[in-house]
């Protein structure tokens, strides 16, 4: 069973990027150009398809706390509305990519990067949730290094940690 739901960005910030052609928190200005590279999407999780896709490029931080070190980087998304992301486990459109799984801790340290294994990205990332010290995981493209997307428990799985 899947104790786990990988999140892209929000669907609000993406209408504003989308609506604004301003990266969220800068201002930067937002490129647009067709895929030269597969992504994935931030928002729906799925691959771009290559020649065809127009995407939108900015500058994406997944913190906007003072409680965070601040980890902008660049990011992609299709330049016209997609569907988000929202089934439990591990998105398909993320298993052809090289990901590393970042664990953030509840008392805000962060866990050394671990590559997830083509194929056991399910199991892996039920394996670092399993420790109750890991509030979320953050996936991370494993040679460019930027924020792919983030891994939440189910809230039953929240609550049950909470509850043991």
């Amino acid at each position: 069973m899947t104790n786990f739901i990988v999140r892209g960005i929000d669907r609000q910030l993406a209408t504003a990027v989308r609506t604004t052609r301003r990266a969220p928190n800068y201002g930067h200005p937002v490129h647009r150009e067709v895929a030269s590279g597969t992504g994935p999407c931030r928002e729906c999780l799925r691959s771009f398809t290559v020649g065809s896709d127009d995407r939108l490029l900015f500058t994406y931080n997944p913190f906007n706390s003072v409680d965070h070190l601040p980890q902008p980087g660049p990011v992609f998304i299709h330049a016209q509305e997609c569907v988000p992301h929202t089934a439990p486990g591990y998105p398909e459109g993320l298993t052809a990519l090289p990901i590393v799984a970042e664990c953030h801790r509840g008392d805000s340290t962060v866990l050394a990067p671990s590559a997830l294994v083509r194929g056991g990205e399910a199991a892996e990332l039920q394996a670092l949730l399993a420790d109750a010290g890991v509030r979320f995981v953050h996936l991370r493209h494993a040679e460019a290094g930027c924020f792919i997307a983030r891994v939440d428990r189910l809230a039953s799985e929240r609550s049950a940690m909470v509850k043991a």
